[in-house]
């Protein structure tokens, strides 16, 4: 089998600003997308068999009941770690990783916190894309960015990071109106 180096590259962009994107440089080994389904305990969950049986609801009269309750559904979350490597040499010289960990932290915070306007007061609405065929688009805020540098000039600019970017579904944002 040939090696065939990857035609698309991950990219997450903001839908505030269509200059603000972020390409991987190296496609991410694994990309994890969770769903959670919030189910809870209503007050009086835990019914005896006898009870639940007078309801129609156990098949014996020594069994326990319990019952949950839907809460509603949550959007999915995506969590993805993004290495920029600087170190190898373009033309003989490193390349500075910080513009791209930039871009994501620009991305995570908030627009312009001191504009009238409410959709500037939040940080931006995002999209993940990763080429035509594999995975939709996901629509996402940013939840967490955390950044770990592992290499550095000797001038002390970082030559190497990792970003693990923590990401909640969105398909439309807001902040919160204050009272």
């Amino acid at each position: 089998m040939n090696y065939r180096p990857a035609s698309a590259k991950l990219k997450i962009g903001s839908l505030d600003n269509t200059g603000l994107t972020v390409e991987a440089q190296y496609n991410p080994k694994e990309l994890e997308v969770g769903q959670n389904v919030p189910w809870k305990k209503p007050d009086a969950a835990t019914q005896t068999g006898a009870q639940a049986g007078a309801q129609g609801k156990a098949k014996g009269p020594d069994e326990n009941y319990m019952v949950l309750e839907f809460t509603g559904a949550e959007g999915r979350t995506m969590s993805v770690e993004l290495l920029f490597d600087g170190y190898e040499p373009e033309g003989g010289r490193s390349v500075d990783v910080a513009g791209q960990v930039k871009i994501l932290e620009e991305m995570a915070r908030v627009i312009n916190p001191k504009s009238t306007e409410e959709k500037e007061r939040r940080p931006h609405h995002c999209v993940v894309s990763w080429g035509d065929r594999g995975l939709p688009r996901f629509n996402c805020v940013i939840e967490s960015l955390t950044t770990k540098y592992s290499m550095f000039s000797p001038e002390g600019e970082p030559l190497r990071a990792t970003c693990t970017v923590k990401l909640k579904e969105a398909d439309s944002v807001d902040k919160k109106k204050t009272t």
